[in-house]
């Protein structure tokens, strides 16, 4: 009598990629979607670094801005998908990576959108994002990260 297994096969290299990309993907579409929407009331120079204290210290141009965004998730991905194929359980480090990218993917965008929006309202005067929006972002992150954390665990 053959004993059938609920575990599952371990992913293809390419599966895994995709799995451990596909936050960052949905992280840039939806700050992209958010620069779409704010583009109109930017000044001329986007605010694109803040101080430890909140204050704008860097700008760049919208365009220039939204290529910073979309680079960040470039980053954050390629370090994933880097940490994805230097684990040992290929299975396992994909799950784990994958709950991991959707936490920061959704970390990383909030506070992008909060920069954007703080600029956006900046009206020539130097833009300061709250400092509460930091905190906020790692809650968005683990948030999402535990979500997914509780849709795919396993069930006995």
């Amino acid at each position: 009598m053959a004993m059938s297994s609920n575990r599952e096969a371990p992913a293809g290299p390419v599966r895994r990629v995709t799995l451990v990309t596909a936050p960052f993907a949905g992280g840039a579409l939806a700050t992209g979607i958010a620069f779409l929407l704010f583009r109109d009331s930017f000044p001329d120079r986007v605010a694109t670094h803040f101080t430890l204290d909140g204050t704008a210290d860097g700008y760049s141009s919208p365009a220039a801005a939204l290529g910073l965004y979309m680079l960040v998730f470039v980053i954050e991905a390629v370090g994933t998908i880097a940490a994805g194929f230097s684990a040992r359980s290929a299975l396992t480090a994909t799950r784990s990576l994958t709950i991991f990218s959707i936490g920061l993917a959704a970390a990383t965008a909030y506070i992008l959108i909060a920069a954007m929006w703080t600029t956006s309202g900046s009206d020539g005067h130097t833009p300061e994002l709250p400092l509460f929006q930091v905190p906020v972002g790692v809650v968005v992150g683990a948030a999402a990260g535990t979500a997914a954390w509780l849709i795919t665990r396993r069930r006995a």
